[in-house]
């Protein structure tokens, strides 16, 4: 747990003063903030730390300033698929080109100078400096020559780096590998590194999802001292402690999961009254009970923010020992877990919201199959699981009372199918599997956002700082740009001031019965601005919820661990001031780390499936697939296939000319006049699988005979 310590408060002291006043001197600094000018060079070298960080810069008379107030902005940059960027700081993001990088790479504290002028639409900058470099490793395909060599990187660093002969370490010629750089380089040298580890053929998808981990800085190990922390929990629960919890074992409770999930950190119980009223109770894993604060667990978790799902593995937070053991709600076990139980009347309100400390004993680990089955009314599984059907039937009926109180406030379900790779053994992709949700997903979802909104409704009427999960409203610019799009299926948004996310609901309701609800919800998802954790309680749009959090997942959530501590301080009554204090400096950091963390799991999922996904696209080269339209730009038109495979077709390749109208949004072929819309339904064939671009290409199916044919001429 960083503290802010005596000089990060001086520092922004500093930081206000100079936001205020002209540039200041050395001198007028220790005179600003009460330093003996005694200890000059230890005043300077502290000032000079500040600079090499970046929080304030020195001009050409050696004054100091902030780098606002010289035109320059301090954030961390995020590479996006090696295309474009973003540099985000604590309260806006600006647009990187790709050309604009410079040698900074993804997760770098850099600063940039604002080159779009105020108000012109997105904020755009350019990368000037590079303060902080997240890692000094590149990957990438080395070319071996006889005296030197080059590493081509995969990633996003657009320039060749130079291996002296001494640095090869046997490393062979096309060869994947780890380089360490040495020097990043100038406008005129090239940058120059050393090999550090061989990971083999570039085109071996286990050593690509290898080079993904290496790349991001992720391990499945842990270190021997956290692994040893973790062996000595015990197992077993004592008395002393049950005694001190309420006890649930006598309820038929149970948790609801995937197939092969592992890590079980919730469980659900619910009781229709007498009087019409439902009790919920929705018990969490308590892995605070185990987790110290600021022991080696507590602080590995930290550091990695959440599990990652990729497709062949998980990273999970904690070593499987709590993971999948200790803390996971595995059936007919003793289970210390923090319970929220909450009174719901007929109509969805919540009446009564309690939090406590409880040990459960779960009745049944259940699986969302088998909960379908049984609300099909499978005789198999309603005879198996006799003792919980007309339970499942009450979670059912409640279920959907939540579901429509959410919705008659508004709140966006995007039901995005979910594409799920299957391997074999030798993890090959047998097949590509399409998730739908089903009721049991559903009863599931509805009641872990109830338990989360009570949560987040609970400590904000406490006044106890927190964390809070936070959707704000979407950007202006991009309100406009979707509603252009909208507009052309018929559909229109009008001021970004008062949208309400309901606008966007009947929009994905209505788009279902035309057959473009797909299309329709991507185009409104990628508008909206991304979630993250924060202290300050801004709401959920996406939910319409005004009271937002992450409780439910502590197992593989940091985000959730930490309001588990919070919410056993207030149980226990208001912090004292030092727990107050210590809440306020943390938190801030905590939570912009676990928002990065979060969205660097993202990441690495969808290139870890991208991968398999284009190796099994590799042996389906020739083949045909029925397609959707979804995307153009300048030069291609993006297609989705009915098994979710992104792919799409390059029209320069094509006979004829094409050109992308951006204002009708639509691709022409300028020699037929022929129009290529949004949601039109093509059959396409797959022409190219590329593992080293990680993407797909195909032309359709009709044109596949011009294509042995001789490109036209360009007329002017």
């Amino acid at each position: 747990m960083k503290i802010k310590t005596k000089l990060d408060k001086q520092l922004e002291d500093l930081k206000s003063i100079l936001k205020e006043s002209k540039a200041l001197t050395l001198d007028e600094i220790t005179k600003a903030l009460g330093w003996s000018p005694k200890y000059k060079k230890d005043n300077r070298d502290i000032v000079e730390q500040w600079v090499e960080s970046g929080e304030i810069m020195k001009n050409k008379r050696n004054k100091y300033n902030i780098p606002e107030n010289l035109g320059f902005i301090k954030g961390k940059f995020s590479n996006i698929k090696n295309k474009f960027g973003f540099v985000d700081t604590d309260t806006e993001g600006y647009f990187i080109p790709r050309t604009k990088f410079g040698t900074a790479l993804d997760g770098d504290v850099v600063l940039i100078n604002v080159t779009s002028p105020e108000g012109k639409g997105k904020k755009e900058g350019e990368i000037v400096e590079v303060l902080l470099r997240e890692k000094n490793t590149i990957i990438g395909i080395f070319e071996k020559k006889e005296n030197f060599g080059f590493v081509r990187p995969t990633q996003s660093f657009g320039r060749d780096i130079y291996i002296p002969r001494n640095f090869f370490n046997k490393a062979k010629d096309g060869e994947l590998v780890v380089v360490e750089v040495t020097f990043w380089g100038t406008d005129e040298k090239k940058p120059e590194g050393k090999i550090v580890e061989q990971i083999g053929n570039p085109f071996d998808t286990s050593n690509m999802v290898k080079a993904l981990l290496l790349r991001e800085g992720l391990s499945e190990d842990f270190p021997d001292e956290v692994l040893a922390e973790a062996r000595q929990i015990p197992v077993s629960i004592s008395q002393e402690e049950i005694n001190k919890r309420k006890d649930l074992r006598h309820l038929p409770i149970i948790t609801i999961d995937g197939d092969d999930a592992k890590d079980l950190d919730d469980a659900v119980y619910v009781e229709k009254l007498e009087n019409g009223y439902y009790k919920l109770i929705v018990a969490i894993a308590d892995v605070s009970h185990y987790i110290p604060t600021g022991s080696k667990l507590d602080k590995e978790a930290e550091k990695r923010g959440n599990s990652v799902y990729m497709v062949d593995r998980v990273l999970p937070m904690f070593p499987r020992e709590i993971s999948n053991g200790i803390c996971s709600l595995n059936p007919h076990e003793d289970k210390l877990t923090f319970s929220v139980e909450i009174l719901i009347d007929s109509q969805g309100r919540a009446i009564d919201i309690q939090t406590y400390k409880s040990v459960i004993k779960t009745a049944h680990r259940m699986t969302y199959t088998n909960v379908n089955k049984i609300i099909d009314k499978d005789p198999e599984m309603v005879e198996k699981y006799s003792d919980i059907v007309d339970m499942i039937s009450t979670m059912l009926e409640l279920s959907k009372i939540i579901r429509a109180i959410k919705y008659n406030r508004g709140s966006i379900d995007f039901d995005l199918p979910e594409v799920k790779v299957i391997l074999d053994e030798n993890k090959k992709v047998k097949y590509l599997k399409t998730i739908e949700r089903g009721e049991s997903e559903r009863i599931i979802e509805d009641f872990m956002i109830m338990a989360n909104e009570s949560i987040a409704e609970k400590l904000f009427w406490l006044e106890i700082p927190s964390v809070y999960r936070v959707h704000e409203t979407p950007d202006p610019e991009r309100v406009k740009t979707l509603s252009e799009t909208l507009s052309k299926f018929g559909y229109k948004l009008h001021s970004s001031e008062d949208l309400h996310p309901k606008k966007f609901q009947s929009i994905i309701k209505d788009s279902e019965a035309k057959g473009i609800s797909m299309i329709v919800h991507k185009m409104i998802l990628m508008s909206l601005k991304q979630a993250k954790y924060g202290v300050e309680n801004l709401g959920h749009f996406g939910l319409s919820s005004s009271y937002y959090t992450h409780f439910t997942s502590p197992i593989r959530r940091y985000a959730d661990l930490l309001i588990h501590r919070i919410l056993n301080i207030a149980i226990n009554g208001y912090p004292t001031k030092k727990q107050y204090g210590t809440l306020i400096n943390y938190l801030p950091d905590v939570t912009a780390h676990i928002s990065q963390t979060e969205r660097k799991a993202m990441k690495i999922e969808d290139e870890s499936v991208k991968i398999k996904v284009v190796e099994y696209m590799i042996d389906k080269i020739g083949d045909e697939f029925k397609a959707t339209i979804v995307g153009f730009n300048n030069k291609k038109i993006f297609f989705e296939t009915e098994e979710h495979v992104e792919c799409f077709w390059d029209v320069t390749t094509a006979q004829n000319f094409y050109e992308f109208n951006d204002s009708d949004y639509v691709m022409k072929d300028t020699d037929t006049d022929r129009e290529f819309h949004l949601g039109d339904k093509m059959d396409i064939l797959i022409v190219r699988a590329d593992l080293q671009m990680l993407e797909i290409e195909v032309i359709p199916t009709e044109f596949h005979q011009e294509y042995t044919g001789r490109r036209k001429e360009r007329r002017f």
